[in-house]
């Protein structure tokens, strides 16, 4: 499962949008929208260690949790 896969089964559990998660992390928007919209599967690629941060305490989950242990199809 890849880091975003993850991040919208996360998301998806506590009924929220990417627009609650980005407002409730402080982090831009624009951040999600370049992750889905270019097809980027890695979030390490659009946002960095303090978002990353952000991104798991507003969601409640470790980092690990989001971006541990990927196995990604190639």
């Amino acid at each position: 499962m890849t880091t975003r896969e993850k991040y919208e089964a996360i998301r998806d559990a506590y009924g929220l949008t990417d627009y609650q998660v980005a407002k409730t992390a402080g982090i831009e928007k624009s951040t999600f929208y370049t992750w889905r919209q270019k097809g980027e599967e890695n979030p390490k690629l659009t946002m960095n260690v303090a978002n990353m941060l952000r991104l798991a305490a507003a969601l409640r989950v470790t980092i690990e949790e989001i971006v541990g242990d990927q196995e990604e199809e190639g």
